[in-house]
């Protein structure tokens, strides 16, 4: 900027610098993923969840499929994006006498001594959360259910508390506790 005064020539250096910040923010911004699929409104066909628990566990993608799979006391429910299985849910039979540490000992993506809340019925962490699933009277007494999620990358461990909690309590309306 030759010849110019100084005042001036600051004025255009501090004028190009804005101008290719706001470009080299612009082109970020624009180049994000984004997420093209409709959020499912209900996990493997009958456990309800609000959109506003599962999306900020969900990655961006084109493509989401919703693949049920169950086993004998166990029924799973693993939601793929683009191919990919990123984020699982289940409803697990155990033992009356069961805790949640011990449903938290085996289950993928949470350990023990993560946070824990509502008096022990929730352990949740970055990656998964475990919880009791608070079932009729007319379950019976001599089982308990448990409903786990976890995700592939990692999530917010509050926003992984709030879906593990409303999916706890969707799943002992949806008719978890009698399938068993």
């Amino acid at each position: 900027m030759q010849g110019l005064p100084h005042g001036r020539a600051r004025s255009a250096w501090v004028a190009l610098g804005a101008a290719l910040l706001v470009t080299s923010v612009s082109a970020c911004s624009s180049s994000a993923p984004e997420r093209e699929y409709a959020t499912p409104k209900e996990l493997c066909g009958s456990t309800k969840v609000s959109a506003a628990s599962l999306e900020p566990l969900l990655p961006p993608g084109k493509k989401i499929a919703v693949e049920p799979t169950s086993a004998v006391g166990v029924k799973r429910c693993r939601l793929e994006v683009d191919g990919t299985v990123v984020f699982s849910t289940s409803v697990e039979k155990r033992g009356a006498d069961t805790s949640v540490r011990d449903v938290a000992t085996s289950a993928s993506g949470v350990d023990p001594n993560d946070a824990s809340a509502d008096n022990g019925r929730f352990i949740y962490s970055k990656t998964g959360a475990v919880g009791q699933v608070e079932c009729p009277k007319s379950a019976g007494t001599d089982s308990s259910f448990w409903a786990t999620a976890r995700v592939s990358d990692t999530a917010d461990p509050a926003d992984m508390h709030r879906f593990i909690k409303e999916y706890a309590t969707a799943a002992a309306g949806s008719g978890a506790c009698a399938e068993g």
